[in-house]
């Protein structure tokens, strides 16, 4: 394998922008944005994971970028025949990175987990649920300020793609943004937690 190209890259610009939290799930419930395309992974995070993001969300902390592929773009249009997703009806983005997030977004608001109550002021909160945590409560039970807060500032900030023309190509921009990492160790992680507690 070489890693020559036959000309240099062109430049990416991506411009990312704040999306609310109900904006992203209209998107995904109106079937703009493919969560599943094929190069996609499938839905990995734990309740713990979804939780901690709400958290990130509720405490004002940046979840990160996500990378959307915008299939409404000339080389896309070029590629498939003179047909965009408008004509198609296809969807006019793919998710490329932060699939998770977007899922955890999806369940979030449709009541698929719960958080402590304890994370919000209890104005923000109408009615809660018992657990062997104490109460939790979900979207449908914060109160009207709450949901309001949370449709403000729960949001992500998206980075939107605008040359991929296929598939293919949206699948190596997920190679080259999901594999140049490396993960957390256990051991790294442990660690972490043990000066979070004050060990």
């Amino acid at each position: 394998m070489t890693r020559q190209t036959g000309e240099p890259f062109d430049h990416i610009s991506l411009n990312p922008t704040h999306i609310t939290l109900g904006e992203l799930v209209r998107r995904i419930d109106d079937r703009m944005l493919d969560l599943d395309p094929p190069y996609q992974r499938g839905n990995v995070w734990t309740v713990d994971q979804r939780m901690a993001l709400v958290q990130s969300w509720l405490r004002g902390l940046p979840a990160g970028v996500v990378i959307l592929s915008d299939r409404c773009n000339p080389n896309w249009v070029r590629a498939h025949g003179g047909k965009g997703p408008y004509d198609t009806g296809e969807p006019l983005w793919a998710c490329v990175d932060g699939k998770q997030r977007f899922t955890t977004a999806v369940m979030w608001r449709k009541d698929e987990f719960a958080v402590p109550a304890s994370w919000l002021k209890p104005s923000n909160v109408a009615a809660t649920e018992t657990t062997d945590d104490g109460p939790y409560v979900r979207f449908s039970g914060l109160s009207e300020s709450g949901k309001r807060f949370v449709e403000r500032y729960c949001s992500l900030l998206i980075a939107e793609a605008k040359e991929c023309a296929t598939v293919e190509q949206e699948a190596e921009l997920y190679l080259l943004v999901n594999g140049g990492g490396t993960p957390q160790s256990t051991e790294s992680m442990t660690n972490a937690a043990r000066v979070a507690e004050g060990r």
